[in-house]
C-alpha cells in the first residue's frame, strides 16, 4: 500500500482504535493495554485487527510504525518517540544467565528458566535435576518411557483378544 493511503485511513480510525494503536507504540501488549483502558485484551487485539484489515492485514509492527509516522507527520504526541525505529535490531547478548533467575526479552514477556512443578520435585532423588542429565541419560530415559508404552499397548491387546475369543 502507498504511504498516502495508509495515512488516510489512519484519519478515518476510531478514538478507541487511534487509542490502542497510540498505547501499543508505548510497547505496551494487548493484555497491558486493556489493564490500562479497562477492557479485556481481546477486545484491544480486535481494535488492531480492525486497521490491519482495513490495511490488507499488514503485520501490526508494521502498521504500529506507519501510524507513528502518520503521528508524528501530523504533529500528534506519543509518549516515547525512540520506540519502532527502522535501524536493524540488535543483536542478543551470547552471555546465558543463572538457570535460577527470570529469562527477560525486551517485548514485555518473561519466562522462568524452570517449570513450577520443576522446583520441588518429591520424585528426583536430592541434588539431581533433570538439567544434570547428559544427552545418553536423556535418550535413555525416553527410550525407557517408550518400552514402557509398547509393553502396555501389547498387553493391552492381549487383553482385547482374550476377551475377544471369551465372547
Amino acid at each position: 500500500m502507498d504511504h498516502c493511503d495508509v495515512h488516510s485511513i489512519f484519519t478515518s480510525l476510531t478514538e478507541k482504535q487511534d487509542e490502542a494503536l497510540r498505547l501499543a507504540c508505548q510497547h505496551l501488549t494487548s493484555k497491558q493495554i486493556a489493564k490500562e483502558l479497562g477492557v479485556a485484551p481481546v477486545t484491544i487485539d480486535k481494535r488492531i485487527d480492525a486497521v490491519r484489515a482495513k490495511l490488507d492485514y499488514m503485520p501490526r509492527i508494521e502498521v504500529l510504525r506507519h501510524y507513528r509516522a502518520w503521528a508524528e507527520r501530523y504533529d500528534r504526541t506519543i509518549d516515547d518517540p525512540t520506540i519502532l525505529t527502522n535501524s536493524p535490531p540488535i543483536a542478543a547478548p551470547t552471555a546465558s544467565q543463572p538457570s535460577e533467575r527470570s529469562y527477560v526479552f525486551e517485548d514485555s514477556l518473561a519466562f522462568d528458566a524452570r517449570a513450577s512443578w520443576d522446583r520441588n520435585s518429591s520424585w528426583l532423588q536430592p541434588g539431581i535435576k533433570p538439567s544434570d542429565l547428559g544427552v545418553g541419560g536423556k535418550l535413555l530415559f525416553i527410550l525407557a518411557g517408550a518400552v514402557a508404552i509398547m509393553i502396555v499397548a501389547v498387553l493391552s491387546m492381549a487383553f482385547a483378544n482374550a476377551l475377544g475369543t471369551m465372547v
